[in-house]
């Protein structure tokens, strides 16, 4: 008969997401002596290999007697590490002996994406024309990513606006200006390269953006196109 007495549902659920894997166990110790807990240990089945790891516990990690205490797991995991569910088992050595606790481990689908590049400027843009560039996007999740077609997107002009910086104690305020966001009729209209990105690949994504008629010169114009739920800045200096 093991000493501690899990709580709650078994097998106990570990959850990992990016980086982390996280989880906790409530022991209760029925006895009449408190127990020292030495070490405990995670392994892991995926994919037929099994990996095992240490769990790291506070200097004095202990269920006194006739009590409950919790037993919190945060672990370090490969974020590339494929989505799915594996059956485990954490090993724990105690004062009262070793025990074996069942353990479900959930690993959840992370999309997550960088850009290299978070803003490109285009000089010498007219009304109606076309722009090509291109972003470089690494894949940072665990499952892999079709790019999509670039939606439409508003534009805006950059312009100058007052802001208050500080109040001196005379009451005078000090105001510098700063930029701000006017949205401009019409919509940019993307065409896009649409590459697969494996996990822990990169691309770079060629696109072509297409201005509206009509659009007046001598603006400074910015565009923030997505790619997944990242965006970046295109900045259009009109002539």
């Amino acid at each position: 008969m093991a000493s501690l007495v899990v709580e709650g549902t078994t097998p106990v659920l570990l959850v990992g997401q990016g980086d982390r894997l996280q989880g906790e166990i409530w022991l209760t110790n029925p006895t009449g002596a408190d127990v020292t807990l030495t070490s405990a240990t995670l392994t892991v089945t995926m994919g037929g290999a099994t990996e095992t790891g240490p769990i790291v516990l506070p200097q004095d990690a202990f269920v006194p007697a006739s009590s409950t205490r919790r037993l919190a797991i945060g672990l370090a995991t490969q974020p590339s590490t494929p989505p799915g569910t594996f059956n485990g088992q954490i090993d724990l050595v105690t004062s009262a002996g070793n025990q074996t606790i069942p353990a479900t481990i959930v690993l959840i689908n992370v999309l997550a994406l960088g850009l290299a590049a978070d803003r490109t400027v285009f000089p010498d843009v007219t009304g109606g024309a076309t722009v090509t560039g291109n972003v470089l996007v690494r894949n940072r999740g665990n499952v892999a990513y079709a790019v999509k077609p670039i939606p439409d997107e508003p534009l805006f002009q950059v312009g100058v606006t007052p802001r208050a910086l500080a109040a001196a104690g005379d009451g005078t305020v000090s105001v510098a200006p700063s930029t701000g966001l006017a949205e401009l009729p019409g919509k940019a209209t993307f065409t896009n390269d649409t590459p697969t990105i494996d996990v822990g690949g990169w691309a770079s994504v060629a696109f072509q953006l297409k201005t509206p008629a009509g659009l007046a010169a001598g603006l400074h114009v910015r565009v923030q196109p997505r790619i997944g739920p990242e965006r970046f800045a295109l900045d259009l200096l009109t002539i």
